[in-house]
């Protein structure tokens, strides 16, 4: 019983402690925005660097921002599913083709978000009598999607789509955290227009920019306090991996060097969690964690990203020494062993790769290639999820 009662104080003080760090990147996510100086920026730029912000600490595949114009929502800035990361200001097709999707109230998710002025969640794109799919020619479409309203009192400004490939993806919390989100922007939205109308008074705008001011200065207090290093497996978290993947990719660009980046997301980790249980996957997890970090050379930046999801970047290393890599790393995985009643998961794991090329993104700021090159191995990694998995795909354009 004694057992049984510490098993269980364990797992809940594991899953306690994850729903933390998640929290913790919400508030990354809305430090980040609170951060975005108003001044000198259109409302374009501002919603793109908003969605930026999001993207870059939250674990969502594709994001757009419809803006309500003459009753109808038009899209302004976003990814799409083939787009993966790089936010399109202004577009959302690698054409340069303006986006000629938009929705009525009612019309879809983002037009019943509108109409109602609530969160509209479909848990499952291709059951969903109401989810309107993108007529792009070969355009990927989302398992599941959220639209969240972006409002300020009860007037809704604009819609936030956030989609996943998977069904049933987005968890109660992460909805929450994109209603907080969409709420703070909401805010900012309708500052920036005060702050831009000539006939606002300056006494006003100084009220609004000091309550701005003064919650930046919290959150950013609250952040300097977070830890770097994720708890389970004792690697580095995605906030410190975005921090110091700039500094090393600086150092790459300033002496042009090579230097490239893996992606690696367990295959089928769930059926783990469910046949055996999460104090298993966490073993699988911590596991997984010490052969990459083994693998990996002692200036190379390991982190993990995400649930199940692993990032290195390795300075000085073109594509031929990072897939000698997530070869090993393969091969060690596909051996493990995990005890007399459970021996042998077989396990898997698929891989992205790319390379910084220094002649093509010389004049790039590094927090955007960070960003190009994070986006383009997920992209890689997801097209090999998508031909069967336990696979290493290098990334093509």
């Amino acid at each position: 019983m004694g057992l049984f009662v510490d098993l269980s104080f364990n797992q809940t003080s594991m899953d306690l402690r994850e729903r933390f760090f998640s929290l913790l990147d919400s508030l990354s996510a809305l430090r980040a925005l609170s951060q975005i100086n108003l001044e000198g920026i259109s409302e374009d730029e501002l919603l793109s660097r908003a969605l930026n912000e999001l993207i870059r600490y939250q674990n969502v595949d594709s994001c757009s921002i419809y803006r309500v114009e003459d009753g109808v929502l038009n899209c302004v800035t976003g990814t799409c599913m083939t787009e993966s990361h790089s936010v399109i200001t202004g577009q959302v097709v690698a054409e340069g083709v303006k986006p000629s999707i938009s929705f009525a109230p009612g019309e879809g998710i983002a037009g019943m978000a509108l109409q109602t002025g609530q969160l509209q969640y479909c848990r499952d794109c291709a059951q969903s009598p109401d989810f309107i799919s993108n007529p792009r020619p070969g355009a990927d479409q989302p398992g599941s999607l959220v639209s969240s309203p972006i409002k300020m009192g009860d007037q809704v400004l604009a819609v936030l789509n956030a989609a996943h490939p998977l069904p049933e993806y987005f968890e109660p919390w992460q909805q929450h955290t994109l209603s907080l989100f969409c709420s703070s922007l909401g805010q900012m939205l309708h500052n920036h227009r005060m702050l831009h109308d000539l006939e606002f008074a300056v006494d006003q705008r100084t009220k609004e920019l000091r309550t701005a001011l003064h919650e930046a200065e919290s959150l950013q207090k609250r952040y300097l306090q977070l830890s770097t290093v994720d708890e389970l497996t004792g690697l580095n978290n995605r906030r410190y991996f975005f921090s110091e993947a700039e500094s090393m990719l600086a150092r790459a660009q300033r002496h042009q060097q090579v230097c490239s980046l893996m992606l690696l997301d367990v295959d089928y980790f769930k059926l783990i969690n469910d046949q055996w249980g999460h104090l298993l996957g966490d073993k699988v997890l911590c596991a997984i964690a010490d052969v990459i970090q083994q693998e990996a050379r002692g200036g190379d930046l390991v982190a993990r990203v995400g649930g199940e999801e692993f990032v290195v970047m390795l300075p000085e290393t073109g594509l031929d020494g990072a897939d000698l890599m997530a070869q090993r790393v393969q091969e060690r995985l596909a051996r493990l062993e995990f005890g007399r009643n459970v021996g042998n998961l077989g396990l898997t794991v698929s891989i992205g790769m790319t390379v910084y090329d220094h002649e093509a993104d010389d004049q790039k700021p590094v927090n955007v290639l960070v960003d190009q090159l994070y986006s383009q191995a997920d992209r890689a990694m997801y097209e090999g999820k998508r031909q069967g998995r336990n696979s290493r795909q290098l990334f093509t354009e």
